[in-house]
């Protein structure tokens, strides 16, 4: 077995970067295949595999999300866009059919199954980028029901996020991250304060720009809570346990 000095896969994860622009090349089909089975691989709770991932390639259906996820260019322009959802719909249809009566995806199936999903896509961007494709995550919660629409997913069906796929055709820099002794800590979590202060002195003014967009009052989450709760009623999710 590779130490972890060896692991080609370690090379693939710490050289990161999210890229936008790609060429205009179509995945060949085993290309796909081989970043599909990464991401089936990816364990779920229970091994229950509450999660689908879909192949967007038609334009049509590109320029939709793209619309649905604050017209986002790079989704349209993409050779390849997954779009990973929380499926319980195929596990309700299997278990009645197999004679068990399902209970209503409440709020612990659907956290289950949300770490999933971040799991098969992170491992889904990690084979694209170790066969020389670049990637970039996209969050599927501003519209989730726009996005559902696009792909013409049932109840029980909630995107929740994208990986845009392809050849780049641009080499970004790295951002920064927290230092590692405010992102990890040993046994217990440690002071708040102290991780703060790091942090700040890593990141400085760029993360004072970055919580004013994302995390103030009239911030960015503070507008899409109710869409998010909307689309999960909608979509047949029973918000209380």
């Amino acid at each position: 077995m590779a130490s972890g000095r060896e692991a080609p896969c370690l090379g693939t994860v710490l050289g990161h970067v999210s890229v936008r622009e790609y060429l205009d090349e179509p995945l060949p089909r085993e290309d796909v295949k081989r970043i599909l089975e990464a991401a089936r691989r990816a364990p779920t709770a229970w091994n229950m595999q509450p999660i689908t991932v879909t192949v967007v390639e038609d334009p049509g259906r590109k320029e939709r999300i793209a619309r649905a996820v604050g017209g986002q260019d790079h989704v349209a322009k993409a050779p390849l866009f997954l779009v990973f959802s929380v499926d319980f719909a195929k596990i309700i249809e299997a278990s009645r059919r197999l004679g068990v009566e399902p209970a209503k995806p409440n709020p612990a199936f659907l956290l289950d199954a949300l770490l999933g999903a971040a799991i098969s896509s992170a491992w889904a961007a990690i084979a694209a980028e170790a066969m020389g494709y670049g990637v970039v995550f996209i969050a599927l919660y501003v519209n989730p029901c726009e996005v559902a629409d696009a792909i013409e997913a049932p109840a029980y069906v909630l995107p929740v996020v994208g990986l845009a796929v392809g050849k780049p055709l641009e080499t970004p820099a790295p951002r920064p991250r927290q230092p590692l002794e405010a992102f990890a800590s040993t046994d217990a979590y440690g002071d708040p304060g102290e991780k703060a202060r790091l942090i700040i002195g890593e990141m400085g003014e760029r993360l004072a720009k970055l919580y004013s967009k994302v995390i103030s009052t009239s911030g960015y989450y503070s507008g899409i809570g109710g869409a998010i709760a909307g689309c999960l009623e909608k979509k047949g999710f029973r918000l209380k346990p």
